[in-house]
């Protein structure tokens, strides 16, 4: 069974996805349009990869896998404070709370590399940043408008760097390339752009299909967005 996607989803909601991962700065013009990414990564020794279509308009953005039309899609809407995910196949979704908004600004800001490259017909700049455990490499190009990314622990991970993906928020860069290896110099994670089409999208994308059930939250997830570890006082 494939898992890339269904662990990304199941885990929970990005931390990157907060009240305003996705209200882009007003200097900046924001991307709107349609972006195909190629994902691997390894964790446990197990490695998994997928391609993800992203379409994006705004403060929202609908996440779907290319090659497997039965993974659900993820609809988040900051405005909203929701994340839906919808299951075509049998005609369902799911309404979950956001999480709590990602750092304002990142813990410590990437450094910025002379070497340039074009990828996918675009110039891009290179940052770094190193982690405890990790080392991340970022290609990112400033002629195609904002795109900030979701990221964290939780829900549709395609930056595992919180750092690199609140760093990103705050700038008007498009990631084009992420690479992120651990202290031997093995590669861990690497998210690719592999197609960019500026285009229009309706609002509908970006909404549960009319005549779609709604799924109730399983038992033990974020189920009303509350905290539910305060005991009651008696």
């Amino acid at each position: 069974m494939k898992t890339v996607l269904q662990r990304c989803i199941l885990a929970g909601i990005v931390l990157c996805i907060g009240a305003s991962s996705f209200a882009f700065a007003q200097k900046t013009a924001n991307f709107e349009g349609v972006v195909v990414f190629k994902k691997k990564g390894e964790t446990h020794g197990v490695v998994d990869s997928v391609t993800m279509r992203l379409y994006i308009k705004g403060d929202k953005f609908m996440a779907e896998d290319v090659k497997d039309a039965n993974q659900p899609r993820i609809i988040v809407d900051s405005k909203k404070k929701s994340i839906f995910m919808v299951t075509d196949r049998s005609r369902e979704y799911m309404q979950m709370p956001m999480p709590p908004a990602a750092p304002a600004t990142p813990a410590k800001a990437p450094v910025k590399m002379t070497d340039k490259q074009m990828i996918a017909g675009h110039a891009c700049e290179r940052w770094t940043d190193k982690g405890a455990e990790l080392e991340s490499e970022l290609w990112a190009s400033s002629d195609l408008g904002k795109l900030s990314l979701p990221s964290g622990q939780m829900g549709v991970n395609l930056i595992t760097s919180n750092n690199m993906a609140t760093f990103l928020k705050n700038s008007g860069l498009f990631p084009m390339l992420f690479i992120e290896k651990n202290k031997a110099g093995r590669e861990m994670t690497r998210l690719e752009v592999v197609g960019v089409e500026r285009k229009t999208l309706a609002e509908q994308v970006f909404e549960p299909p009319q005549g779609y059930n709604k799924m109730a939250m399983p038992t033990g997830t974020l189920n009303d967005g509350q905290d539910n570890t305060k005991k009651k006082k008696k």
